[in-house]
């Protein structure tokens, strides 16, 4: 089988994928296109390609891995009598990554900007609700209420709810949209609605405003930065969260709750044995103060005892 016909054969297939997904299946594909023409049947000329891929990060490797595994397992869905090569190869090793979100200076720095209404809305939008950049590319202004919004995301649709704050930025944001005209996408850029890309560009744009760079400063830091945030707090119910985030398997939104800082860090607080330590050293002071006061009051009680009192001083005067 031709690799190529294999490739859109199971670009087809997947009809339900968003734009931004599907360009990304297609970037990990052209490479392994371009190495075979035919599609290997054998596991070593996979494993092969993937070996001489050390020059790219571990999670690009690893993309690229789960992508063309997905590309054999749908061939080899209708051929169940026939061996599938991918489930011999070894997979990348995936080392885990600390998960980047805004620290409170950033989030400080970003929103102590001087914003127009678009981009305060956007950014409020997304430390509010985690969304992802192309569910906001495709909001509508008949998808917003006061409480909450209908998006379109990965999985359909679902309701998102947004505080007071967030609906108030978007209202007024609303009413300069129908001055000029612009009354169905909410995010519009100087030639109409912002696409994701254009969206994320904005972001960007604006954390480089801030000062805010390094590793992955984008929309998807602030849908991290809400997930694991949310997570932190002790009234999170995790079903909810999921819910918000739109995940399907909930073993992804297990990735944010367990990559909560705060709730880590307070954790450690309460549970390190320091604690214990300062408890002790704590109560040993106290001790030696109360033994120290104790002390004391005997020297003053024994010096009241031997010391003459005024009648006594005059009289042997």
């Amino acid at each position: 089988m031709k690799t190529k016909d294999a490739i859109q054969e199971f670009l087809g297939s997947r009809g339900g994928l968003a734009e931004g997904s599907r360009a990304v299946y297609r970037r990990c594909l052209a490479p392994f296109q371009e190495a075979f023409d035919d599609l290997p049947e054998q596991h070593e000329p996979i494993q092969e390609w993937l070996n001489r891929s050390g020059n790219l990060s571990p999670p690009t490797v690893y993309l690229r891995f789960a992508v063309v595994r997905a590309l054999y397992n749908h061939v080899y869905l209708p051929r169940p009598d026939l061996p599938n090569p991918i489930r011999r190869v070894r997979p990348p090793r995936l080392r885990p990554m600390a998960m980047r979100t805004f620290n409170d200076d950033e989030l400080y720095a970003l929103f102590n900007l001087r914003l127009m209404a678009r981009d305060r809305a956007l950014l409020t939008l997304f430390l509010d609700t985690g969304m992802r950049r192309g569910e906001a590319a495709s909001l509508t202004w008949g998808r917003v209420a006061p409480e909450y919004l209908v998006v379109s995301g990965k999985g359909g649709e679902r309701v998102v709810p947004i505080s007071d704050a967030t609906f108030r930025l978007l209202e007024a944001l609303r009413g300069a949209s129908s001055i000029t005209g612009q009354q169905d996408a909410v995010f519009q850029g100087r030639r109409g609605p912002l696409t994701a890309h254009g969206i994320y560009e904005v972001v960007r744009h604006l954390c480089e405003r801030a000062g805010v760079t390094g590793r992955r400063a984008s929309p998807h830091t602030f849908r991290s930065t809400f997930a694991t945030l949310y997570a932190s707090e002790g009234a999170c119910d995790p079903q909810a969260l999921q819910r918000i985030l739109g995940h399907r398997d909930f073993a992804t939104t297990l990735r944010y709750i367990n990559a909560s800082r705060r709730h880590i860090v307070e954790n450690h607080r309460i549970c390190t044995p320091l604690r214990g330590l300062e408890a002790l050293a704590q109560g040993r002071l106290i001790r030696e103060k109360e033994e120290a006061v104790r002390e004391a009051e005997e020297i003053l009680t024994q010096k009241g005892e031997g010391w003459p009192t005024k009648g006594a001083r005059s009289q042997g005067s």
